[in-house]
């Protein structure tokens, strides 16, 4: 979901349908979200099996399509509308790329700061609130709030 806001910014609907276990835990979630352009993104989680954990970002001029561990350092390709591959990056990182987090942190802390530039404490704030909204929509209430 937070990759969806960065790429298209904040959702403007939100719809969501989700597959709750005998515990009530949601098990397999699928949002649909328009943005401010008119632009559609969806989701789809799964804890109940493994799924291809890549990402894709279509769009008339082409697409880009992310290999599996998407939110980690990994590879991708950009095809043309017709399906030609016009270029495919290999990630070269060693590991899973956490120690450029890793190293954003210290930086931030010893320059004493509490948030960071790309991603400031308010759009966490603001997509922890479209969370809440998609649990809305799925029933989803934690025991603390019952």
């Amino acid at each position: 979901m937070s990759f969806a806001w960065d790429i298209l910014g904040r959702p403007e609907t939100i719809l969501a349908s989700a597959r709750k276990s005998d515990t009530g835990a949601d098990t397999e979630i699928a949002t649909i979200f328009t943005h401010a352009s008119g632009a559609i993104s969806t989701t789809i989680s799964s804890s109940r099996a493994a799924g291809p954990n890549s990402a894709h970002i279509i769009g008339t001029a082409g697409r880009i399509d992310i290999d599996r561990t998407w939110y980690n350092a990994t590879s991708f390709r950009f095809s043309a509308p017709d399906g030609t591959v016009r270029e495919h990056y290999v990630s070269h990182v060693q590991g899973r790329g956490m120690q450029y987090q890793a190293l954003a942190a210290e930086r931030l802390v010893a320059e004493g700061n509490l948030s960071g530039d790309i991603l400031p404490i308010d759009e966490t704030v603001e997509i922890m609130a479209t969370l809440d909204q998609i649990r809305g929509h799925i029933g989803l209430v934690y025991p603390s709030e019952a």
